[in-house]
């Protein structure tokens, strides 16, 4: 089961910064693969933000399919032994179902006459979590964000790592309690959950809804400027 995929860097680039960081939680502390019929998704959550990336790939045998957890420490191995300036494409991955003497199964990466065998932590990678259904609810709700919603300014610059420079980001919500939608190309999809205020605490005291907004910036409203903004070219 053996199939060729010329971008993971930056596929894993796109993913890592939504890996959870909770030992506690080992399904999530690495990115998810999927093969099947010649298509590889893989995915990274924390429970914040939710990373999906798609590849077309070259099936080099029979097609497969089968799912494997790359943890942190096989993503640190990988750029060790193929740096991204160097790996180029033809980056060969190969899977070995799990058996008795090995339950995880194994991924062999090999290019350039080099290759790296790691675990396909088997077990973890079917506890990952279901993402189909939550992806699916949130791409098919219509946008409706009419009210302020609150995101973590964090959580955001995280969508800097999926966009090549210059490259517009979509994004929708279908409400201030709906995740954020994050598309880029048509082969990167992400969600960002909303902050959930409670103004009863002690946190809701920073959080600004419209009319205060309104408020502080009452010095700009019904003003007219003296000169235009420049426009983009």
């Amino acid at each position: 089961m053996s199939i060729v995929v010329n971008d993971l860097h930056r596929l894993i680039g796109q993913l890592a910064p939504h890996i959870c960081t909770d030992d506690t939680l080992p399904p999530l502390t690495g990115i998810h693969l999927q093969v099947t019929g010649g298509r590889l998704t893989a995915a990274a959550t924390d429970r914040h933000t939710i990373a999906i990336a798609t590849r077309e790939t070259e099936e080099t045998d029979e097609p497969s399919d089968w799912t494997a957890l790359l943890d942190r420490a096989d993503l640190h191995a990988l750029r060790t032994l193929f740096p991204a300036r160097t790996a180029g494409q033809g980056l060969r991955l190969t899977y070995r179902p799990p058996t008795a003497e090995d339950p995880d199964g194994r991924l062999l990466f090999t290019l350039h006459g080099r290759t790296l065998t790691l675990s396909a932590n088997a077990g973890r990678a079917a506890r990952f979590p279901k993402l189909r259904p939550i992806v699916s609810t949130a791409l098919e709700a219509e946008p409706r964000l009419t009210s302020p919603a609150c995101f973590n300014a964090d959580y955001l610059a995280r969508w800097r790592k999926a966009a090549d420079r210059y490259t517009p980001i979509t994004v929708w919500s279908a409400g201030p309690e709906a995740p954020l939608v994050v598309a880029i190309g048509p082969d990167f999809l992400g969600l960002q959950m909303p902050v959930r205020i409670d103004l009863r605490a002690d946190g809701g005291a920073c959080f600004a809804n419209r009319d205060s907004v309104r408020a502080d910036w009452a010095h700009l409203l019904g003003t007219t400027p003296d000169t235009a903004l420049p426009t983009a070219a």
